[in-house]
């Protein structure tokens, strides 16, 4: 059985006693006494938090990547499930140097405290869970295990996947990613930014945090001074810019005329996936050659792959006599949503 959860990639420190803020656990995460402090995570930390943050593109030695990752595996428990076999990825431009130090992070047994109170259970919980085996893989790799399955795909393809800390690239074929092609650049945060520096020409964002300005990005309205704007039309144009200065010229410099004769689609996947206007542009320049698909729910397409490939590396332990207590795990950890997907022979 499958389950999928996604939560803002937030955090916020916070010594507030909280009573049933929330009917359930995914909104209601606050983590306790970790390193000695206590965190609202997630929708708790935009509900609760006054400035509800996170790193771009942080490393697993940083306090962000930890209490997400941290959180990700409760959630990923099940309530029920103490051993994950566990597999999460990174951009091409950080894996190398992110990769040992992500498994190290995660391998072993994690004990984590944290608060029933916000969603009206007991004052503090806690849960044991162990990580026997991790794997790290790249985001790109994610993604194409996740096409493959879906899809049923057989043949040779491009895949973009559009997140909010990068732009990740590459071509697939039967032997799997072509280095050559694998490419990592600015992801969405490029547009944001472009639209945040329109709307302070004319108005005070009152110090917002960049997730909290890639929200309103995302919502196409923002409040300043008490008045809704509709921010669509910057939005699309900073889109436009984001595609034209960013996008297009690093599908022109990763690929070559060669590489196109025998593919026919490029899927699509991650959260820019979701607008409309980037996915018409992608449609706009491929029209004469390829087929522009965008992945069901693309925010959790690297996830879902993770998934899959813990699944493919933790076959030989689906047929122990364990089994059915053991969690099969992807975790997308990205910078403006954290996706977890848990399959289970349960």
């Amino acid at each position: 059985m499958e389950r999928s959860f996604i939560i803002p990639s937030v955090f916020e420190e916070n010594s507030m006693a909280f009573s049933k803020v929330t009917d359930n656990f995914i909104d209601g995460i606050r983590l306790v006494n970790y390193k000695g402090k206590d965190y609202i995570m997630g929708n708790l930390a935009l509900k609760e938090g006054s400035s509800p943050h996170k790193f771009i593109n942080s490393s697993p030695d940083d306090i962000d990547y930890q209490l997400l990752g941290l959180t990700a595996m409760l959630i990923a428990s099940l309530g029920a499930y103490s051993k994950l076999v566990l597999t999460v990825g990174f951009p091409n431009t950080t894996y190398p140097l992110f990769k040992k130090d992500a498994q190290k992070f995660f391998k072993g047994t994690h004990s984590i405290a944290f608060d029933g109170r916000t969603y009206g259970k007991n004052e503090t919980e806690r849960i044991d869970i162990s990580v026997d085996e991790v794997e790290v893989i790249t985001e790109i790799e994610g993604c194409c295990k996740s096409v493959k399955s879906f899809f049923n795909e057989t043949d040779d393809f491009f895949i973009a996947s559009l997140g909010f800390g990068t732009f990740e690239l590459g071509l697939h074929t039967a032997g799997g990613i072509v280095n050559r092609t694998a490419y990592s650049t600015k992801g969405i945060s490029y547009a944001v930014n472009l639209l945040e520096t329109e709307l302070n020409k004319e108005y005070y964002l009152n110090l917002l945090t960049e997730q909290q300005i890639e929200r309103a990005f995302q919502r196409g309205s923002i409040v300043a001074n008490r008045k809704r704007i509709n921010i669509t039309g910057i939005r699309s144009q900073a889109l436009q810019s984001y595609y034209s200065e960013v996008i297009s010229p690093s599908i022109r410099k990763k690929f070559n005329d060669e590489d196109y004769i025998n593919v026919k689609k490029i899927y699509l996947a991650g959260g820019g996936a979701m607008y409309g206007e980037l996915v018409d542009l992608f449609k706009r320049e491929f029209q004469d050659i390829l087929e522009v698909v965008v992945f069901p729910e693309p925010y959790m397409c690297a996830s879902k792959g993770y998934c899959l490939n813990s699944m493919e590396k933790a076959a030989a332990a689906a047929e122990g006599e364990n089994a059915e207590k053991i969690a099969y795990v992807g975790i997308d950890l990205g910078n403006s949503s954290t996706a977890i997907v848990v399959n289970t022979l349960g």
